[in-house]
Order: structure tokens, then sequence, then C-alpha cells
């Protein structure tokens, strides 16, 4: 998810194409973090020690954090604590960005000081963002009053990027009564507190969503297409209900309703979120306590 919210960013002020971003996640999948890397990025070396322990690799049968110690550069505490921050997606992308000479981390570091600045982000925001947790980066985009659809929010997102699109990321999330959509479908669920879960797109947005998780190549968005968006809500919402019942919450779903002849969905009130999956944007829909309902056409 980091990846392509930084990377998006990056295009956006011209510092990467969508080709180079598309090519960087995927070699993000395969790239194993170099420890220098990590160093730099998190304050505890600098580019220029980091570059010497890497020549000094070239003639001396040690690992990177070894040479570090005996350098001075690093502690012993400090390699280890290193050592498990390999897996983190962000520096899997700085790495990417390294590897393909695009950019260097402590050029990346930079932008993403601009990025926080742009964004009105604090440190422990760009925390949240670099730990390319779920939760944590749903919570950036929450508007004030959005809290108590965050879990919610969170279950649907993490099914998609389960069941869908691993490359998932979100838009600005905001409270609406009414999101314009040519097609869409929704889940009532019955529960202490009611919620309803809506997908909704624009057009063909939903089409390669509704294809993925149908197992089916659909040729556009029709009822068909729009009955494996139905499961698929059917999917998320069958979970977050289960999650519901383990704290003695009972809860009954009621079957997907949807349609691929309306102006949109509108509901007293309803947390939307935009979200990019397969390349499309669609918007994800929460109410609590309310109804979601499809507006029809005329």
């Amino acid at each position: 998810m980091v990846a392509n919210i930084v990377g998006n960013y990056l295009i956006e002020n011209q510092l990467l194409t969508t080709e180079q971003l598309r090519d960087l996640v995927r070699e993000q999948r395969k790239v194993r973090v170099k420890l220098g890397l990590i160093a730099v990025a998190e304050g505890l070396m600098t580019q220029e020690e980091a570059d010497k322990v890497n020549r000094l690799q070239t003639v001396m049968d040690k690992r990177f954090g070894d040479i570090a110690v005996e350098k001075g550069y690093l502690t012993h505490g400090q390699v280890e604590a290193l050592l498990k921050k390999q897996g983190n997606a962000y520096l899997a992308f700085a790495q990417a960005l390294e590897n393909q000479g695009l950019m260097s981390i402590e050029q990346l570091e930079q932008y993403m000081i601009d990025y926080q600045g742009d964004h009105h982000m604090t440190f422990s925001d760009i925390d949240d963002l670099k730990s390319d947790d779920v939760d944590r980066i749903l919570h950036l985009y929450m508007p004030i009053g959005g809290e108590k659809y965050i879990n919610a929010v969170g279950t649907a997102v993490r099914t998609i990027m389960r069941c869908v699109d691993v490359d998932i990321y979100p838009e600005k999330a905001y409270l609406a009564d009414r999101c314009e959509a040519d097609n869409g479908a929704i889940q009532f669920v019955e529960s202490e507190h009611s919620f309803t879960c809506a997908l909704a797109g624009k057009e063909q947005a939903l089409l390669e969503t509704a294809s993925v998780f149908g197992q089916e190549e659909f040729p556009e968005v029709n009822m068909d297409a729009l009955d494996a968006i139905g499961e698929l809500l059917n999917c998320i919402n069958g979970l977050y209900a289960t999650a519901l019942s383990q704290g003695g919450i009972s809860t009954e779903l009621y079957p997907p309703e949807f349609s691929d002849q309306i102006k949109g969905i509108k509901c007293e009130k309803m947390l939307v979120i935009p979200l990019h999956v397969l390349g499309q944007e669609i918007s994800l829909a929460v109410a609590v306590d309310h109804k979601i309902n499809l507006e029809q056409e005329a």
C-alpha cells in the first residue's frame, strides 16, 4: 500500500512515471532490503559511511553489520534492530528505487519531508504510513467523526487486498449523504448497531474487481458482474460479523442488492472512501445505524 501512496506522490511531482512505478512495485516484492539502506533511513549512518562499508565488503568476507560495528558506525544492538526491519514495505520500495538508479534513500527521505508538509502530517503520521499497516494507514485517511467506521473499513480493505488486489490504496475518506455511481452493490447487516457496506463505481470501474473476485471474465459491469461484487460484500461482512460475534454481538446478513442502472448510492449519513483497485477508482461506503440505498435511475 505504501509504495503506491508514495509512488503516486512522486508521479504527481514528475519524479517518476507511471511505468516506472509499475516496475518498482513488481521489483519491491522480490528485493531484500540492504542493511545499509535501513541504517541510513533510520539516521544511524550517513550514505557515505554505508558506501564505505559496501566497498569494504568487496574485499572482506564479512557481513555489512559486522563491518559497521568494527568501524564504530553501529552497535551490535543497533544491527539486531535493523535486521528486524528488512521486511518493511517502505524500505523495500526505497531499495527498488535505488536498485533501478532512480533515487537514493536520502533523496526519498527528503521527498517524504515534502510529502509530510503537503499533507499536513505529523512525524507520527509518517511513521504510520511507513509501517504499511492497513489500520494505521487508514486512520490517516479518516475525516473527523469517522472513527466509528474504521473497523468495518479495515475489514473491507484487508479482504479486497487478499482476494482482489494486494496493491490497493486509498484516497481521503469523507462523510456524505450521497455518492454518485453508475452501478454498485450494497449489503445490510442487522445487529446491535446495524450497518450497511457498499461498493460502487462509475462506468466500468468495478469490472476488474468483479472479474478477479468472481474468477470470470465479464464483458462489462452487468448484473452477473455485480453479483460477484455482491459476493465480495458478503465475504467482507461475513468476516466482520465473525469478529463482532467473538465479542458477543449477534448479526444477521441480508442478501446483497445490486443494480447496473443507478444514479448513485444514498444514506442519511455514510462514510465514503475512494479506493484504487486494479488501476480503477471505486467507492467503498459504510453506514452505521443507517441503511445505504441504491438510487435508481428515473
